[in-house]
């Protein structure tokens, strides 16, 4: 459609991986990358945190 087409894109597995690069950091540049130093200055605890009554579910099965 727009650009090069893919299939001469393809057939050089160095252009592939340019192709792959490329649209990574398109994406990291488009979201943004992560602001870890925000919720270690005390923002409050992570959602991802587990509970002890989770903690004790998870050991039960393992």
């Amino acid at each position: 459609m727009f650009g090069v087409r893919l299939s001469s894109l393809f057939t050089s597995r160095w252009m592939a991986l340019l192709w792959a690069v490329l649209v990574i950091l398109t994406a990291i540049q488009f979201v943004g990358a992560s602001d870890d130093n925000a919720a270690q200055a005390g923002q409050g605890a992570p959602t991802d945190t587990l509970t002890d009554q989770q903690k004790a579910a998870i050991n039960s099965v393992l």
